[in-house]
């Protein structure tokens, strides 16, 4: 069983966040408790691809977890809801600022039932500020914060990023945050209130641009600096079946690696000169455009030259290394048969991850899970 079976987390949040968080507490051996709304349910269960009534994304941010179908706007729910947060360690929530203090399921509530709750919010824009009602989607809030300015050609447009960074950092931010009130919680019987907002996490998460900001006041921007295509030594070059290679030795031992295996000894101390940067970037281009992908990867085998291609997706995870690492799960299932899903990151030595279960389907859980309320409160009486 995983590290953490003895951690039960009522998650009420939706879409990605919140269920990716969660979604790794589950695979550690949390019994995560999905909480939804009645017949609509997570907004997710609509989306497709499907496997069979189930949406693929769904049950890619929600295995290992039950459902538990709750109308927290009609009373009887809300006091099965308390009474369910008697026996849980966290709760989880996505909903904008004030929605459930309206409930009247918020942590100020939560915490008079049960004094040690971890209750993690996570929200778009904090709980404070003019942007705090605002309605976004991680293009916005890396816009908002800047990052969307990082990425793209120097005199093109932005590009729209590939990876929803603002809500796939924010869950680690947020289950590193519970981790730690848990920790407090267990030493001082307190629980607490932990706010993520997908915009703060997009500020902080590049260090190197804001410490450049901080320190000379320099504004990183597309193209102008050596982590969005201003160097030779850190790009992307384009090969002759039009794959592409990525160039990645910023360190001088790793550049000298590069051009050995280009057979371009010569561009070795070109690097040491800033101004002579777009002629390198053109050297580059000239000699990887002469080979293709699968040429410059045979090419590049042990050579420690940073010298790696672009791969699709799909290319990624049949790859040895995705193979090797195990980072692709077949899985057989009695009503669904056959299907993949993603491997576990984390591997621990003792306590491994695991499938325990698919994503359950709307309040599928909901009949066992009042039932064992009515028996604790049963036996307290």
């Amino acid at each position: 069983m995983g590290p953490l079976t003895d951690i039960r987390i009522l998650d009420m949040s939706r879409l990605l966040p919140g269920p990716f968080c969660t979604r790794l507490f589950a695979d550690m051996g949390a019994d995560v408790i999905k909480i939804e709304e009645p017949v609509k349910g997570d907004y997710a269960r609509d989306f497709v691809p499907r496997r069979g009534d189930f949406a693929c994304w769904f049950m890619e941010v929600n295995r290992n977890k039950k459902s538990v179908a709750l109308d927290l706007k009609q009373e009887s729910d809300r006091t099965l809801f308390l009474e369910l947060a008697k026996t849980a360690q966290v709760v989880v929530e996505s909903y904008r600022p004030g929605v459930l203090e309206k409930l009247g399921v918020d942590f100020a509530t939560v915490r008079k039932v049960n004094p040690k709750i971890v209750y993690c919010s996570i929200t778009g824009y904090g709980k404070q500020g003019p942007l705090v009602k605002q309605a976004d989607h991680d293009i916005g809030y890396q816009s908002v914060a800047g990052l969307i300015s990082l990425s793209g050609e120097k005199d093109g447009k932005p590009a729209i990023p590939g990876v929803l960074a603002a809500d796939m950092q924010a869950s680690a931010m947020a289950g590193m945050s519970i981790l730690a009130a848990l920790h407090h919680a267990e030493r001082t019987g307190e629980g607490q209130e932990i706010s993520i907002s997908l915009f703060d996490t997009c500020l902080a998460l590049v260090p190197g641009v804001s410490a450049t900001y901080f320190g000379n006041g320099f504004v990183n921007m597309r193209g102008n600096n050596w982590l969005s295509g201003a160097n030779p030594n850190y790009n992307v070059y384009r090969t002759k079946d039009g794959r592409y290679m990525s160039v990645g030795c910023l360190e001088e031992k790793f550049w000298k690696n590069l051009c050995r295996v280009l057979e371009r000894p010569d561009l070795v101390p070109a690097i040491r000169e800033e101004d002579k940067y777009p002629w390198l970037k053109q050297e580059l281009a000239t000699v990887i455009a002469g080979k293709t992908m699968r040429e410059w990867v045979e090419l590049a085998k042990g050579s420690d030259a940073c010298f790696a291609p672009v791969l699709n997706y799909d290319e990624a995870l049949a790859s040895e290394q995705a193979k090797a690492d195990e980072m692709v799960l077949d899985v057989e299932d009695e009503e669904l048969g056959k299907y993949k899903t993603m491997g576990f990151v984390t591997k621990f030595s003792g306590t491994p991850c695991a499938l325990y279960r698919r994503a359950p389907r709307l309040g599928e859980h909901t009949e066992e899970i009042l039932k064992e309320i009515a028996k604790k409160k049963a036996d307290c009486e």
